[in-house]
């Protein structure tokens, strides 16, 4: 396995796309940022009935909530990056033409998708730390040059607290990342991992907005679909209202949402699902023909 994941690994570490994924998620959250610190102060008031001023939302955006805040980009466009990078992962052996040659040299097919989901996790895991770390910087710099704290806040419960955060970001990805790896898996194309995961990420929220408001039977079915259960583990990271793009916990609960356990509950078995169709057909599948 320590073999195989550091194949993987220089494979995915030497493609170009890693690393343009990389720099979109650093731009995307330099990028909202500007845009939100821009917005401070030129904005008086905003929101429905006026509920958040400039300085909230200025406020929102010095370095105590710089890891939420950082991470909330992360769920929201890094899970589409994170798609792409596993559907490459496993979908363009097929269009190298390696794949026959991977399967037969490894020491199992078992092994060897387990290695590539793997350093797929790693480098999602790598990604979000990356962008979360430029948060701090760009925050950092706003918050001393403008005076918005004297850091006091820094306490291990605090650092426990963005730890949390940090790990809860993640386990709302693995459900995407796994989908797009098992269907690139399935369809052999790279382009139909990015499809599936991409589509399920868009489609989904619409459909269920759309079963709501439907009634009875269909308005408990997005209870049980990702992006519903989703929502209700980030709702848990600590942000301010003014920052954050998900459903607010009075949406959610006007909704009947899961509690958190059952979320994490119904996500996990998500990636359990997703990775096991993975191994299942990947093992199975003629390679030869």
């Amino acid at each position: 396995m320590t073999r195989l994941m550091a194949v993987e690994f220089f494979k995915l570490r030497k493609r170009m796309m890693t690393w343009i994924l990389a720099m979109l998620m650093v731009g995307l959250v330099i990028l909202l940022y500007s845009v939100f610190w821009s917005v401070s102060g030129h904005v008086t008031t905003f929101g429905e009935e006026a509920q958040f001023t400039g300085e909230d939302l200025r406020r929102a955006l010095f370095l105590q909530t710089s890891v939420p805040f950082s991470l909330q980009v992360v769920a929201s466009f890094g899970t589409i990056f994170a798609m792409i990078l596993a559907a490459g992962a496993v979908g363009s052996e097929y269009s190298w033409g390696t794949v026959r040659l991977m399967a037969t040299a490894a020491s199992g097919r078992v092994r060897l998708i387990a290695a590539k989901l793997l350093v797929v996790c790693g480098l999602v895991a790598a990604g979000a730390l990356l962008a979360v770390a430029v948060g701090l910087i760009y925050s950092s710099i706003i918050t001393v040059t403008n005076g918005g704290s004297d850091f006091n806040f820094v306490t291990p419960s605090f650092i426990r607290e963005q730890a949390e955060s940090f790990g809860r970001t993640l386990f709302v990805m693995a459900p995407y990342v796994t989908l797009a790896f098992a269907t690139a898996a399935i369809g052999r194309s790279t382009l139909a991992g990015v499809g599936a995961g991409i589509g399920i990420a868009f489609v989904e929220p619409l459909i269920g907005g759309l079963m709501r408001l439907a009634g009875n039977p269909w308005k408990e079915i997005p209870n049980y679909l990702i992006n519903a259960n989703s929502n209700v583990i980030l709702l848990q990271n600590k942000l301010p209202d003014v920052v954050r793009f998900g459903p607010r916990a009075r949406d959610l609960a006007e909704s009947h949402v899961n509690g958190t356990p059952e979320a994490m509950f119904i996500l996990a078995i998500y990636s359990v699902v997703f990775v096991a169709l993975a191994f299942l057909v990947y093992r199975r599948r003629d390679i030869t023909a």
